[in-house]
């Protein structure tokens, strides 16, 4: 079975992986113990396969994703520097921290006044006669969300540190991002806003972290 030849502008071509014409796929480029090749499917951004990467498969595809996006640049506006994969990593990491932080924060208040089941709630389906049924309690939507992007913070952390970024760097940028949403959250208290003033700056303060040319397939959630 013959493949068709890879496009002449995919970005894979600079990741080191092999094209397999048989498959008609990017594959990694390690060999088996039998000195063969790997057919194993090369992970995006990346020229090694889940089992050659030599790193969790979470860490190898936001490394994989840091490339892609630092590739892109170069063969976009020349007048723009091209991208760093290890500054795009950061720059997720930094975006992944205010994010936490700023959810962190709207929990604890939301914990601190009259919603006492701020963590969870009551999980409901239609009985037999239709009636609502109390089916057990399920994570509420913010503590979802703020724990979703914990996680990421993890993930981009360990990235960085597997990409040789120093560990002071990456304590750095999270202090950094820290300080932005303390900040902003102090400059609200401040001013004395309504609530649903309060809310609507909020939400225009996490929309404006998403277009950030360092971020990729952050916005929208986990």
């Amino acid at each position: 079975m013959t493949g068709e030849p890879m496009p002449p502008d995919d970005p894979m071509r600079r990741s080191g992986a092999r094209w397999c014409v048989d498959h008609n796929r990017w594959e990694c480029s390690k060999r088996t113990k039998q000195r063969t090749n790997c057919h194993g499917s090369a992970v995006v951004g990346t020229d090694r396969c889940r089992m050659h990467g030599g790193r969790s498969s979470s860490i190898l595809k936001a490394v994989g994703e840091a490339n892609l996006l630092a590739w892109s640049t170069d063969a976009g506006d020349q007048a723009l520097p091209a991208l760093d994969p290890g500054r795009v990593v950061m720059d997720q990491l930094r975006l992944a921290v205010m994010r936490a932080d700023l959810l962190g924060q709207l929990l604890r208040e939301q914990l601190a006044g009259d919603d006492e089941h701020g963590l969870v709630g009551l999980s409901y389906a239609a009985g037999r006669d239709g009636a609502r049924v109390e089916t057990g309690e399920a994570v509420r939507g913010l503590a979802g969300l703020e724990a979703s992007w914990r996680d990421r913070v993890v993930r981009f952390a360990k990235t960085a540190h597997d990409m040789g970024i120093a560990e002071q760097h990456v304590r750095l940028e999270q202090e950094r991002a820290q300080l932005v949403v303390a900040a902003f959250m102090s400059a609200l208290d401040v001013g004395g806003l309504l609530p649903d003033v309060r809310t609507l700056m909020i939400d225009r303060f996490l929309a404006g972290l998403e277009p950030v040319a360092g971020e990729v397939g952050m916005a929208g959630g986990a």
